[in-house]
């Protein structure tokens, strides 16, 4: 079977071109090469260089390439870069979605898989663990134009019966995520020797790479359409979280309550749903998966 996967390149998208490489699939990797320094270096059958949000270039694609199934990674994922640049993040998140859709469309393909986010309810959810049935919230730039690519997926599926199952990841880390994500951080302050942490007290559901992996290949073989959580259904504070990293470097670590009043933020996936359908769950617990992130430091 082969498989195009936008974003390639990408924290994720290079871990999940090994996987589906070593499981026998035929790969297309898509990405930008310029800045991107996993393009090429990671074993694929093709590696096209290509903006999804360039409409004329993506349709030039479709007349070279056939393939059955698309993972859709590609996209401006930190939420702080969104937010400094929205015109970028629409451009590329939505436009480029669509073009992507489009293009699967044209090819003839059978399955769509997005990556989407746990930010769609929020930064703090109305009640934990949170369900897919969970109220939609434009919050900001990122997670408006992540609820307008799930949209996206809704319509073709619609007016194309483009098969499609959306990925709400909840806080994805592990070996190879770049810097200004809060493990990286963390990972790179406790090199200095010293971890000063504001708001320990804030819990996230970190999921472990290996894990989000396994879901994606578990939604491109399978039927459902819709929405699937993708986390731990634990929440981990960032104070136990920093506190691991600090310990694995014996640096020290210096922890203060937030001192502006943002109101609770907390983060718990109800996996209820993914389980029944894919028959996933998480593997990896927080303190294995930061000692395997911490192993792959330079």
């Amino acid at each position: 079977m082969r498989v195009l996967i936008s974003g390639a390149a990408g924290f994720i998208g290079s871990h999940l071109v090994q996987a589906l490489m070593k499981m026998g699939y035929e790969v297309i990797a898509l990405d930008i090469a310029k800045n991107n320094s996993n393009f090429g270096r990671v074993n694929a059958d093709k590696w096209i260089d290509c903006d999804i949000s360039k409409a004329a270039d993506m349709e030039a694609l479709t007349k070279d390439l056939s393939f059955d199934r698309v993972i859709h990674l590609a996209a401006i994922a930190a939420p702080n870069v969104a937010q400094a640049h929205p015109d970028l993040t629409f451009t590329v998140n939505v436009l480029g979605t669509f073009n992507v859709l489009k293009m699967a469309k044209a090819v003839g393909a059978k399955r769509f898989i997005l990556a989407s986010t746990a930010h769609v309810y929020g930064i703090s959810p109305k009640y934990m663990p949170t369900d897919e049935t969970h109220p939609i919230a434009l919050q900001d730039t990122y997670t408006t134009s992540k609820i307008l690519a799930e949209q996206l997926c809704s319509l073709f599926y619609t007016n194309h019966n483009l098969s499609y199952c959306i990925l709400r990841l909840f806080n994805g880390y592990g070996p190879g995520q770049s810097r200004g994500y809060f493990i990286p951080d963390m990972i790179e302050k406790a090199k200095t020797g010293l971890i000063k942490l504001k708001g320990g007290e804030i819990t996230k559901d970190f999921v472990y790479i290996d894990d989000i992996v396994d879901a994606i290949l578990k939604a491109l073989e399978n039927c459902y359409v819709g929405p699937l959580n993708v986390g731990t259904g634990i929440q981990t504070s960032l104070d136990r979280v920093a506190q691991i990293i600090a310990t694995n470097f014996q640096a020290e670590l210096v922890s203060y309550t937030e001192t502006e009043d943002k109101g609770p933020t907390h983060m718990q996936s109800d996996n209820t749903r993914i389980k029944s359908t894919l028959n996933w769950t998480p593997k990896t617990t927080i303190k294995d998966g930061l000692a395997l992130t911490i192993k792959d430091v330079d």
